[in-house]
């Protein structure tokens, strides 16, 4: 009997040209988590499921996260068709992807969000995966570009959309923005959004809704930032009063 494969592909029909498409998949059985960043961004032991989130119909150009591949509209329809017709280079995206490959799936998408206009929510999902990707790279510059437009983008979601509607509640997007905000170096406007979350855990209409650990890591990142301010200004003085000696 084969040895079985960590990947896989399925076939799809793409919402857009109704051509059926293979994408690929990870089997769940090879998905091992090793350990999980504060904003989420997760490392496996073996083969990355994120690599393949990414769909991308190869004959239209229609991409979108796998989540929302089927959610496409008529107006997603006639942008996609519309835009990228005469534009877009017949191409395969299934089979194995590294880090280079992933990365070009995931702007792919980026830009189909351009063009079909897309919710402030997924644009911000889709920049913090490659933001994740390029964490994985140690590619900080860029990193921290798209930290920052998945920051602007969550920021956006969270005054623009009715989050409890969709896939991202608001206590999730409250302390993904603050988390946002405190590793491209804003601790403040972290403060602030950590302390927003907390405040909205305690009212009655929110009991049961807040997940407990981000609830947790929230309590534990405004330790950490408040720590680091203190020593920040004791290490200030500390070196004010050299200049001064």
């Amino acid at each position: 009997m084969p040895e079985l494969e960590p990947i896989y592909n399925s076939t799809v029909t793409c919402p857009v040209c109704d051509k059926q498409i293979k994408v690929t998949k990870v089997r769940s059985k090879f998905v091992k988590l090793i350990k999980q960043d504060e904003d989420f961004c997760p490392y496996y032991e073996q083969t990355n499921p994120i690599f393949y989130e990414a769909w991308i119909c190869g004959n239209c150009g229609y991409a979108a996260h796998s989540t929302v591949f089927n959610d496409a509209t008529g107006n997603d329809q006639k942008a996609v068709l519309d835009k990228l017709k005469g534009k877009w280079n017949k191409r395969d995206f299934s089979g194995e992807r590294d880090i280079a490959k992933a990365l070009e799936a995931f702007k792919i998408v980026l830009y189909n969000l351009q063009i079909r206009s897309g919710s402030f929510s997924e644009f911000a999902k889709i920049c913090l995966r490659i933001a994740w990707l390029y964490r994985y790279k140690g590619e900080w510059v860029n990193e921290y570009k798209f930290l920052s437009f998945s920051l602007d983008y969550y920021k956006k979601a969270f005054t623009g959309e009715h989050l409890t509607n969709g896939k991202l509640d608001e206590y999730t997007c409250m302390y993904i923005i603050g988390e946002l905000a405190r590793r491209i170096g804003n601790n403040e406007e972290a403060l602030q959004w950590f302390g927003k979350l907390i405040s909205a855990s305690i009212r009655p209409d929110a009991k049961g809704k807040v997940p407990p650990l981000i609830l947790e890591n929230a309590h534990n990142l405004i330790y950490d930032i408040k720590e680091a301010i203190k020593n920040e200004k004791k290490n200030d003085q500390e070196s004010g009063n050299k200049k001064t000696s």
